[in-house]
């Protein structure tokens, strides 16, 4: 029988409540953080880390806008396949093969690949961000810009960007997602990853996204 949890959208970012507490669901982050605990999520146990490189857990959880006990990252889901259906509140464990495409993952987090006008663009999957951002300002150019708009990120904290809303083909589908003009600080990290593209939360809630990160593959079907 598969295994599911109820998600909400808190701040833009993905949490879901357990016994510990409420805790964020980020596809986005390598390992999990938090207190010296080890916490059972959709049948994997994960013990979570008091930091992760330059970030300690104390400093996010202290700049959170709500409050929450510790972060799952896809060190949880290592041997998992799991369906995000968030518009149903809904994240299940999926027990046979899913239907999608061969897909790159770096640090553990899925990458697929997109295209916004004649740019195509390498997205990772981030559920940890709520909304989606761009590297470069030009790909916003094939938008419509919609002005500034306040966002968090559990590992940046908050900040004001502009935004403008794309079209973004992923395969043979096209939907219409806003993106943010990623800070200074957020490109040099997606320049490292070699990212084109974040695709946060938002485009989580427009679509049904199977993820098998143990065999690299994600199948996406737009609402």
């Amino acid at each position: 029988m598969s295994q599911s949890i109820e998600v909400n959208v808190c701040e833009g970012i993905l949490c879901a409540d357990f016994n510990e507490g409420r805790l964020i669901i980020d596809t986005g982050s390598p390992v999990s953080l938090g207190p010296d605990i080890a916490v059972r999520v959709l049948g994997s146990v994960v013990q979570l880390n008091a930091s992760f490189a330059s970030y300690a857990w104390a400093d996010i959880k202290a700049s959170l806008p709500f409050d929450a006990v510790g972060l799952i990252g896809v060190d949880a889901f290592s041997d998992a396949a799991l369906g995000f259906d968030i518009a149903n509140d809904t994240v299940v464990r999926l027990e046979s093969a899913i239907q999608g495409v061969s897909a790159e993952f770096v640090m553990g987090s899925p990458v697929i690949h997109c295209q916004i006008g004649e740019d195509k663009l390498r997205c990772v999957l981030d559920s940890g961000a709520g909304l989606s951002y761009l590297k470069r300002p030009e790909v916003a150019a094939f938008g419509q810009a919609l002005g500034k708009q306040n966002d968090f990120h559990p590992m940046l904290g908050s900040f004001e960007v502009d935004t403008a809303a794309c079209a973004i083909v992923v395969g043979d589908q096209s939907v219409t997602e806003i993106f943010g003009l990623a800070t200074d600080e957020l490109s040099q990290l997606m320049e490292t990853a070699n990212i084109d593209a974040i695709l946060g939360t938002s485009f989580f809630q427009q679509s049904l996204i199977e993820i098998d990160f143990q065999n690299e593959v994600v199948g996406i079907t737009f609402d």
